[in-house]
């Protein structure tokens, strides 16, 4: 039998498997078992070395399409332990993670990729008078927002805690309350945050105002550290051609520069960080669909301050239900107050089939060709090694290309 493009995308995803994948859901304790998955996987070239990918030092994010330089995936269990004749429900989820660069063996030492615990946590749900709301104790991915385009969490408060999440308080508006003492392995040192939610907030058909304030204690343990605080507002427009818009505000001081997570301990309230970002995902008709961003961000301190600017677009064609065409162009733009204006412009073409035509199915399997071009303010911040400096395989030219071929999938 003639293997059709379906066939073929389910072997890939099938053989990504040992490696793979948990796609961020949330448990509800319904089932008895769950198990939800991701993982994307690719192999490139780089004017014949091995992939290379562009960012901009100083940006926060990078435009992901043809521009992923590992292997990462995510496994995730989901377990109800006890269910009471009330419905009160106990529930456990576990997710692990894996990650390795695409120039190294799997061996997951420090330097060549990782094996971690990203969620590991029980849960009460179903709880009478609640009304969908749940209590959760342990490590969690918490109420996180990104832009899917450049993998930017832009407001994630996820960590080490317990907290209510969703109880309602009248009129649609729901509360959510958690606490947290280390985010991940990327912060230092302990701190005690405190996260408080408002949502459900209807503004006008279609439209949900979202609220949230973190603030992080002062850390005793560690000399010379301060308090501060975050504030977000978010206004979400669903129904839009077949897709919807992200609005946010940010505002961040001292170890609240995070926006949300845990920023550095030692920073006091000279230190601020905003931000304003829009992200609108699209499926105008059955065959076209996308996504569009814009970020700007401005971080003052003593030491130097700077902005960062970032806009990127990827449509989608698809022209049939099983091959798509994808385009993505990212633009980011890092000027310190005290240097030059340091830019990176990347474009990605990516035939790739999949399992239908909107803009989230998955599987996916990519065939990509990336382009990424800069000046030399980049080149001369890039540090040792990196693609954009003099010492990268590109040398002195500010310009390079990378060709491969990726899956993503969920489920």
């Amino acid at each position: 039998m003639k293997p059709s493009v379906k066939h073929l995308l389910w072997l890939g995803a099938s053989a990504a498997m040992p490696v793979c994948s948990a796609y961020a859901y949330t448990y509800d304790g319904t089932n008895p078992f769950e198990f939800h998955g991701y993982v994307r996987a690719g192999v490139g070239t780089s004017e014949g070395h091995t992939q290379t990918c562009f960012e901009l030092p100083g940006a926060q994010s990078k435009y992901r399409l043809g521009n992923e330089c590992e292997v990462y995936s995510e496994l995730e269990g989901d377990v109800r332990l006890f269910q009471f004749a009330n419905g009160l429900t106990v529930s456990g989820v576990v997710m692990g993670s894996l990650f390795n660069t695409l120039d190294r063996f799997p061996t997951f030492t420090p330097n060549d990729g990782n094996i971690r615990l990203q969620q590991s946590y029980l849960q009460l749900t179903h709880i009478p008078g609640w009304d969908g709301a749940r209590a959760w104790i342990g490590r969690i991915y918490y109420r996180r927002n990104d832009i899917h385009i450049n993998d930017f969490f832009y407001w994630n408060p996820s960590g080490v805690g317990a907290g209510v999440e969703d109880v309602p308080v009248g009129h649609g508006v729901k509360f959510s309350y958690a606490l947290f003492r280390a985010d991940n392995i990327a912060q230092p040192d302990y701190a005690t945050r405190h996260d408080f939610q408002l949502s459900g907030i209807d503004t006008n058909p279609g439209g949900e105002l979202q609220f949230g304030v973190s603030y992080v204690q002062k850390a005793g343990q560690v000399p010379g550290s301060h308090s501060g605080w975050s504030a977000t507002v978010q206004h979400i427009q669903r129904d839009v051609l077949g897709g919807k818009n992200k609005l946010a505000l940010q505002f961040g001081v001292g170890p609240g520069i995070g926006l949300g997570s845990t920023g550095p301990l030692t920073p006091d309230t000279g230190t601020k960080r905003w931000r304003v970002l829009d992200a609108y995902e699209w499926q105008a008709s059955r065959d076209f669909s996308g996504m569009v961003s814009a970020v700007y961000q401005r971080d003052l301190a003593p030491t130097g301050s700077q902005s960062w600017w970032s806009f990127g677009v990827r449509p989608v064609y698809a022209f049939t239900d099983h091959f798509k065409m994808i385009v993505e162009l990212g633009h980011d733009r890092v000027t310190p107050d005290n240097g030059a204006t340091r830019t990176l412009s990347k474009l990605t073409i990516a035939p790739s089939l999949t399992m239908a035509r909107s803009f989230w199915s998955r599987p996916e399997l990519r065939f990509f060709y990336t382009y990424g071009r800069w000046n030399g303010a980049a080149q001369a911040a890039a540090p040792a090694g990196n693609p954009l400096s003099t010492t990268g395989i590109f040398g002195a030219s500010r310009s390079g290309s990378t060709f491969g071929v990726q899956l993503e999938t969920w489920w």
